[in-house]
């Protein structure tokens, strides 16, 4: 997938296959090479119009499931869903990335451990995992505001 730059909110949300901010380097390692492939393979479902609809997905058959498939699905979702934000904020730095990958990531570990304990949280996950996206949004338009665009660098300038 190739992503490429667009400078408005809605033009990322409205665009299949997402964005970047800007765009990214080309890979210097191994590691790097690893991250783009991620992206590459899971962006086109977890960014622009269509993340919506893997959401719903995801939110259905974790309903559908029960309890602890429900739950091991959900778990797995946030997890895959984190990995691709953490991914992409190595390498593309959208800046809702940092909030959304380390966020869903305790969501995920919470799924996972509460699963082992034998609880089910499913309505709860689902709650946090829409509080961590409007905090990480909400961050990404508090930092666009004062910085023009959503490329989170820290010490640098942040302009395009």
């Amino acid at each position: 997938m190739r992503r490429r730059h667009v400078e408005s909110w809605w033009a990322q949300w409205t665009c299949i296959g997402g964005t970047c901010a800007p765009a990214a380097a080309p890979p210097r390692n191994g590691l790097e090479r690893l991250l783009d492939f991620y992206t590459s393979v899971t962006g086109p479902l977890l960014s622009g119009c269509l993340v919506f609809v893997t959401v719903a997905a995801a939110w259905a058959l974790s309903r559908a499931l029960g309890s602890a498939a429900g739950q091991a699905v959900e778990g797995t979702f946030f997890i895959v869903f984190a990995a691709y934000c953490l991914a992409n904020f190595a390498r593309c730095r959208e800046a809702h990335c940092v909030v959304t990958g380390f966020g869903w990531s305790a969501v995920g570990v919470a799924c996972v451990v509460s699963l082992i304990l034998g609880h089910d949280t499913r309505v709860a996950s689902w709650d946090a995992f829409l509080v961590v996206a409007v905090i990480g949004f909400g961050f990404e338009g508090l930092w666009m505001a004062r910085h023009g665009n959503n490329a989170l660098r820290l010490g640098a300038k942040a302009g395009p």
